[in-house]
């Protein structure tokens, strides 16, 4: 009989216990499982760790109220404003935390436009998400509608609100206002500070008159007032 016959059991016995071995010492080097993710499996957890949004209820009964009751005047425009508000916010509702900021945009221009014709609110905000200088629609996604935003102002100055006319004097005093004369910005000016001191402002229109007198022309012509003698 050969004798390396009679040394093969010894050998199977002693590599069957080398792999036990090794595989105890791969399972103690692995210690307790990670979950998957782009490195040590962080931002999977972080995943599991974010908090449910505080407005997934509030979202839906505004969104659903802006669809079914302003249209038949049961509730007003405000509701859709209030909807497009949260969407464009920071604690945007679970199911929507997710999709690109132009969808959310454009989602949210859908609330405003069915609260227009019941709530200056609704029609001003609308109105600044459409005036705005995209050329090619990079900026805003093809938001930008300069005719429409044209007609909701049309809306505004018919019912009298005072938001539509500091928007406009927001645009008289900007930067870009180069052939606006210095007398109208002036006036443009003096129509922000009336506002303001008539306390009749909503919190949009306040934002809008701080803004025009914060504008470098306004903060400029106020200095050379303060400058001429009495």
């Amino acid at each position: 009989m050969n004798k390396n016959s009679n040394r093969l059991p010894a050998l199977q016995t002693t590599g069957a216990l080398l792999c036990a071995l090794a595989s105890s010492f791969a399972f103690a080097q692995m210690g307790e499982y990670q979950p998957p993710g782009p490195n040590d499996g962080t931002a999977f957890t972080n995943q599991i760790n974010v908090k449910p949004s505080a407005n997934n209820e509030v979202y839906l009964s505004l969104k659903t109220r802006c669809e079914t009751e302003v249209g038949s005047g049961k509730s007003n425009g405000d509701v859709c404003a209030e909807a497009a508000a949260i969407l464009l916010g920071n604690d945007v509702p679970d199911h929507l935390r997710d999709i690109s900021s132009v969808t959310k945009t454009k989602i949210a221009l859908r609330l405003l436009e069915r609260g227009v014709d019941s709530s200056n609110l609704a029609a001003a905000r609308a109105y600044d998400m459409y005036n705005k200088t995209d050329i090619g629609g990079f900026l805003t996604g093809g938001v930008a509608d300069s005719y429409r935003a044209a007609e909701l102002m049309d809306v505004m100055l018919k019912r009298n609100y005072v938001g539509a006319s500091l928007r406009k004097s927001r645009s008289a005093v900007s930067l870009f206002s180069f052939s606006t004369p210095e007398s109208e910005k002036r006036q443009h000016c003096d129509v922000a500070k009336q506002a303001i001191a008539g306390g009749k402002l909503d919190a949009d229109s306040k934002i809008v008159a701080a803004d025009i007198l914060d504008s470098t022309i306004c903060k400029n012509l106020a200095a050379q007032a303060l400058q001429q003698p009495n």
